[in-house]
């Protein structure tokens, strides 16, 4: 959520895609601290299969995130979700919905303080509910320069909307969940592609799928771009038995 990622991941886009995928929840834990769409439950593990697609290259991964908690920060009780990439987020929930207000890598002594802070779910959970949160390119890569990644150089104002409350969603594990909730986000970076197109407005897509009493179960960033200068792509994770 998502990702933020992330916004700054500590390696590659594990932590850009985690702010997504901190939707998940395993069963037969302690009492859910969020919303029956982002259960956040002390103990709870789960796994995701992620894939990558078009011209940026990357072996499948499996990302695994744990929930702990309650933590306090900042004189509030607030869950913790640790990504294996190196990462844990903090998350606050009320009546307004579930955002994210601090991050911590493996490397920080103490949490940081997001600023500003972003949402993740916004109430209330019904078509149409609408928000917005900054975000970087998961996975536009320049060709022949350096960085390669435009996640270091370039970010964007993402607006989420609602779209769907009653969506069915089945995995290539072969699970089947619903009702699920889907939300999607559109934000758009002005880049130089090339000497005939020029500067492009580049179209940044995100597709969330939160299942009730169980969380994000898949996720999708699209990010196409003209051929030239920049390389695009798409990454996608859905939640492994």
């Amino acid at each position: 959520m998502k990702h933020p990622l992330l916004l700054s991941a500590p390696v590659r886009l594990g932590g850009l895609l985690a702010l997504a995928l901190m939707g998940l929840s395993a069963c037969d834990s302690g009492p859910s601290v969020g919303p029956v769409w982002f259960p956040l439950r002390a103990g709870d593990v789960m796994r995701y299969a992620v894939t990558y697609s078009g011209e940026v290259a990357h072996e499948p991964e499996v990302w695994t995130l744990r929930t702990q908690g309650p933590v306090t920060f900042d004189g509030e009780k607030l869950m913790k979700r640790h990504h294996s990439m190196g990462v844990a987020y903090l998350f606050k929930v009320d009546e307004q919905g579930v955002r994210r207000v601090a991050q911590q890598t493996d490397l920080d002594r103490e949490p940081q303080a997001d600023a500003p802070q972003r949402w993740v779910l916004k109430a209330p959970y019904q078509v149409g509910t609408e928000w917005a949160t900054p975000t970087v390119p998961f996975v536009l890569q320049r060709k022949n320069e350096y960085p390669r990644e435009l996640k270091h150089s370039h970010s964007a104002l993402m607006t989420w909307r609602i779209e769907s409350i009653s969506e069915t969603v089945k995995t290539a594990q072969g699970q089947t969940f619903s009702p699920c909730m889907k939300v999607v986000g559109e934000g758009h970076l002005n880049l130089y592609t090339d000497p005939v197109n020029g500067f492009s407005d580049v179209p940044l897509i995100s597709r969330e799928w939160y299942c009730q009493n169980v969380g994000l179960v898949k996720f999708e960033r699209e990010e196409r771009v003209p051929s030239g200068f920049i390389m695009g792509g798409m990454v996608s994770a859905e939640v492994l038995p």
